[in-house]
């Protein structure tokens, strides 16, 4: 599937879309410095990092020769998809990424996850969760036809890019990548 020279993989999704596991294989696979947004993103107890900060981080990452940086943070994304040789976008069913959102939460409470930033533990007891978890219902709503654009001009522009709609397909990817 994906070709020898693959220096740069994007990975977008909704929350509980499978992007971290997706990009910790692919790390495996293909020995690329693996990012996660979140922990750039994210400060202490759920706080955002300021704008400006942010922006300058993701610079930083483009910057870079090789990378997997896996994370939705949509103002960004299109800067994600110029610099990638890959995107992949998982594109999972909205019930599905609930559904593994709240049983990562309730499995984790009180608990840094893989992938998270640290000092940030699952809390499903909070008003923040259900922010988060009302995000993660309209992700389509909002976000879905922008990153569906945003995917055909990286396709006209030459660029690798997989739609994996559902865990046998991303299964399958990791699978058949070589």
């Amino acid at each position: 599937m994906l070709q020898n020279s693959v220096k740069k993989i994007t990975i977008v999704g909704n929350a509980g879309s499978g992007k971290t596991t997706l990009a910790f294989q692919l790390h495996e696979k293909y020995k690329l410095p693996l990012y996660h947004l979140d922990q750039y993103y994210w400060l202490p107890n759920w706080e955002r990092i300021e704008f400006d900060k942010f922006s300058e981080i993701h610079w930083e990452l483009y910057a870079k020769n090789e990378w997997i940086i896996e994370g939705i943070y949509i103002r960004w994304l299109h800067h994600r998809i110029v610099h990638a040789d890959v995107i992949i976008f998982l594109d999972i069913p909205r019930s599905k990424c609930m559904w593994r959102v709240i049983k990562r939460a309730f499995m984790n409470f009180g608990k840094v996850t893989l992938g998270n930033p640290a000092h940030c533990k699952q809390q499903p007891f909070s008003f923040k969760f259900l922010e988060f978890l009302w995000w993660v219902w309209n992700f389509n709503k909002y976000y879905r036809s922008m990153i569906v654009a945003f995917l055909a001009q990286a396709k006209q522009d030459g660029k690798q890019v997989y739609v994996l709609k559902s865990s046998k397909d991303i299964a399958d990817f990791v699978l058949n990548a070589k």
